[in-house]
């Protein structure tokens, strides 16, 4: 299939490319990194795994009022919990004005009174916020050229994502496998505030997806009513029975022993 590159621009020295493809409208960094894709017959569609593996939480709470997204990208997440959750208050967050605009120009990014655009780091905007409520979900898919952005995947940042989540909150994290050695340092610096993690290696990519949150709030994941599921891939379009089975391949154990602990 043909591409056509729709905008070529520079940021941070890194070449940035709008790539069409068909149906299909991708975002590339230096040249052939792809860091978002979009349907462009569906926008609101989440057209890479690891994006739809971050939806996870939605197994647990299918009804997110409040929701706070670090990393906007070309705005896949933002669409896709805005088409399905237009009452819901949304936050994105990306240091980025570029990233922003490309988003806004190119790939449909959500223009409503409930979204609101912040271009700060993920850090800086927990650290000075004052809001009075908490957040139902935060998702978490900062990277700079170098992988997982220092400034974000740290345990002073968990502190804050844990300070601003809601009791029964939970956090979803986008982690690269492909830096083993970081992401375990990652996961334990994860696990210095959290009660439980899950772990959700995307199939077929490097991508593994990391939930956590307080108490035993990831339990029933592993256990989730099939009636729900079916629900939940007519409503989202997306296989979360394929989710649900390798929740259970990697963390069964772990959830058997914490349950223990909260009974």
């Amino acid at each position: 299939m043909s591409k056509q590159i729709i905008h070529r621009t520079h940021w941070r020295h890194q070449l940035v490319e709008v790539v069409d493809s068909g149906d299909r409208r991708s975002l590339f960094f230096g040249g052939n990194s792809l860091q978002s894709a979009m349907f462009k017959s569906a926008p609101q569609r989440l057209a890479l795994s690891y994006t739809r593996y971050m939806t996870a939480p939605l197994v647990i709470e299918d009804e997110p009022r409040r929701i706070l997204l670090i990393g906007i990208g070309a705005g896949s997440m933002l669409r896709f919990f805005h088409h399905h959750f237009p009452d819901a208050s949304i936050d994105g967050i990306d240091n980025a004005q570029t990233v922003i605009d490309l988003a806004r120009t190119y790939f449909h990014l959500p223009d409503a009174d409930s979204v609101r655009i912040h271009c700060c780091s993920g850090f800086e905007f927990l650290e000075k916020r004052t809001d009075e409520f908490d957040y139902d979900l935060i998702l978490v898919d900062a990277f700079d050229a170098l992988g997982m952005a220092d400034e974000i995947y740290n345990r002073d940042f968990f502190e804050l994502c844990l300070h601003h989540l809601a009791v029964t909150g939970i956090v979803s994290i986008n982690m690269w496998s492909g830096d083993r050695i970081r992401m375990e340092q990652v996961s334990e610096e994860i696990g210095m505030h959290f009660d439980s993690i899950l772990e959700l290696p995307v199939p077929n990519r490097g991508n593994v997806i990391f939930l956590a949150g307080r108490g035993d709030i990831l339990s029933p994941f592993i256990e989730p009513d099939p009636l729900l599921l079916n629900d939940l891939q007519d409503r989202f379009e997306i296989n979360y029975r394929e989710m649900v089975k390798i929740g259970r391949k990697f963390n069964l154990g772990f959830f058997q022993r914490i349950s223990r602990l909260w009974m």
